[in-house]
């Protein structure tokens, strides 16, 4: 059986149609989750941001210990850095 172009256009809009309406939906993906949605990674990202308090805040530095760093720097320069321990998980 031959198909003639018209037959051929018909079908193909046919596929076309079927392709579109499958990907539509009747309501936006979002509005079916709660209104909470996403509240947690926001306060997540606002308790990482600042200190909350002016006594946290104070508590936040970390003095320089220059006898460590010292120490550190010629480890590494005489290359004598300690290797780093590996850690297996188990199944």
């Amino acid at each position: 059986m031959q198909w003639n172009n018209v037959q051929q256009s018909l079908i193909g809009l046919t596929f076309v149609g079927f392709a579109v309406t499958g990907c539509a939906t009747a309501q936006p993906a979002l509005d079916a989750h709660s209104s909470g949605l996403g509240d947690a990674v926001a306060q997540n990202i606002a308790a990482q941001r600042i200190a909350p308090t002016a006594a946290d805040k104070a508590n936040t530095f970390i003095p320089p210990n220059q006898a460590r760093q010292k120490a550190a720097r010629e480890a590494y320069e005489n290359g004598t850095v300690k290797e780093p321990i590996a850690v297996e998980t188990t199944d």
